[in-house]
């Protein structure tokens, strides 16, 4: 970090403009590009501009009676990376994918089949008029907030439960969760096979299950991305 021009008690963020953390309490002279690119309009949406051609990782909200929940998945036993592990959606970059924004959208449906992605500007045309005649309900907010090596990190926010219909890859990289639900706190299974909705606010209780590394910590960012606009 620096110090700023105020003085000692003040202190400019290393990152400066380029900062990705949510959270930061650190002073930003010149703004941050995830705070404009984030700004949004009711009704109206922009193509968040930090977008690299890289893997996504989407952590899902939805918000029920006042509280915030995550859509978890258990990964499969089989799965070569965090095997039996609870985890977000996402995964690999595509090589036709223009950017992690793209990945983001087709993970997300692939993975837990959840129609209202096909309701964000990212989404491919055919996904978009699958979704419309489905019920789905276009999402409060799609915005980047992190990134990793390989990595960009979404956050997702639905206006309402979720539309959901049965996933491409569900079945194939997940196990049944409704054995571990009584090692999640608050929890409930999703309609999507392998996925469950946990209290946000109670991740840290979760015992008996390994976690995907920094899932705590990027759930936490996420919610801090989206509190702008929280009622």
């Amino acid at each position: 970090m620096l110090w700023s021009s105020d003085g000692p008690s003040t202190t400019w963020c290393r990152y400066g403009y380029h900062c990705l953390r949510a959270d930061c309490w650190f002073l930003h002279p010149e703004g941050r590009r995830i705070d404009a690119a984030a700004r949004t309009v009711p009704g109206q949406w922009t193509q968040h501009a930090g977008a690299r051609q890289k893997n996504a990782q989407v952590v899902i909200l939805r918000r029920s009676l006042g509280n915030l929940y995550v859509l978890l998945q258990l990964r499969s036993f089989a799965m070569p990376v965090m095997p039996g592990h609870l985890a977000t959606v996402g995964g690999m970059r595509d090589a036709v994918d223009r950017d992690s924004s793209i990945t983001a959208v087709r993970e997300v449906f692939e993975e837990c089949g959840l129609l209202d992605v096909g309701l964000v500007p990212q989404a491919p045309h055919n996904l978009r008029q699958h979704a419309q005649g489905s019920g789905a309900r276009q999402p409060k907010h799609f915005s980047k907030f992190g990134e990793g090596k390989e990595v960009d990190w979404w956050v997702l926010l639905l206006d309402g439960p979720g539309t959901f219909e049965k996933s491409m890859d569900g079945e194939r990289e997940c196990e049944d969760i409704s054995l571990a639900l009584p090692r999640l706190p608050g929890a409930e299974a999703a309609e999507c096979f392998g996925h469950a909705w946990v209290p946000a606010w109670r991740l840290h209780e979760i015992a008996g299950l390994p976690l995907m590394g920094g899932l705590l910590r990027r759930v936490s960012d996420a919610v801090a991305a989206v509190a702008h606009i929280l009622p």
